[in-house]
């Protein structure tokens, strides 16, 4: 059987930026655990993007999105990060197909459920000793086992939607 593999395209003014759904694709960092000051727990995803200027490979970018999960862990917010934004530079229209990709990732997509899943199994692996460890590893842990099961009701998309181009 063919085997396609997935990719989505972003067509922005001046290019195409294809994301190709593969595990080496997508990364997960940034983790930060609630504290008095932020009542959430927060990660960023990176997705590798090709870029496609006049018909040209113009090499990949890494672009990223803030997620912040609330301490009940129901609702998740995606925001901006202050670099690298996957929604930087792009009109109402390019942001909303941003928004499409982001939305496919944390719900439909197995590639992003399968890098989770290995997270998980690493986490699980590792040694951690002293009281705090354990206690970050646990909120770590909690927030990976809930990306494996989002629904479209649970996304809060907190974007700056207004034309910055």
């Amino acid at each position: 059987k063919l085997n396609m593999l997935e990719s989505k395209v972003i067509q922005t003014r001046c290019e195409k930026e294809i994301f190709i759904e593969e595990k080496s694709n997508i990364n997960i960092n940034g983790f930060r655990s609630l504290d008095k000051n932020i009542p959430f727990y927060e990660l960023m995803i990176g997705l590798d993007l090709m870029r496609i200027r006049d018909d040209e490979y113009y090499g990949t970018k890494k672009s990223y999105v803030s997620v912040r999960i609330s301490e009940d862990l129901q609702s998740l917010f995606v925001l901006e990060p202050d670099v690298q934004s996957i929604f930087a530079i792009k009109n109402k229209q390019e942001k909303e197909a941003a928004i499409e990709l982001i939305q496919y990732l944390l719900v439909d997509s197995q590639t992003f459920k399968q890098v989770v899943s290995e997270m998980i199994g690493n986490l699980k692996k590792e040694n951690v000793v002293n009281g705090f460890e354990v206690k970050e590893a646990k909120a770590k842990l909690a927030v990976l086992e809930r990306l494996l099961n989002v629904s479209d009701e649970d996304i809060n998309f907190t974007i700056r939607r207004e034309n910055i181009a």
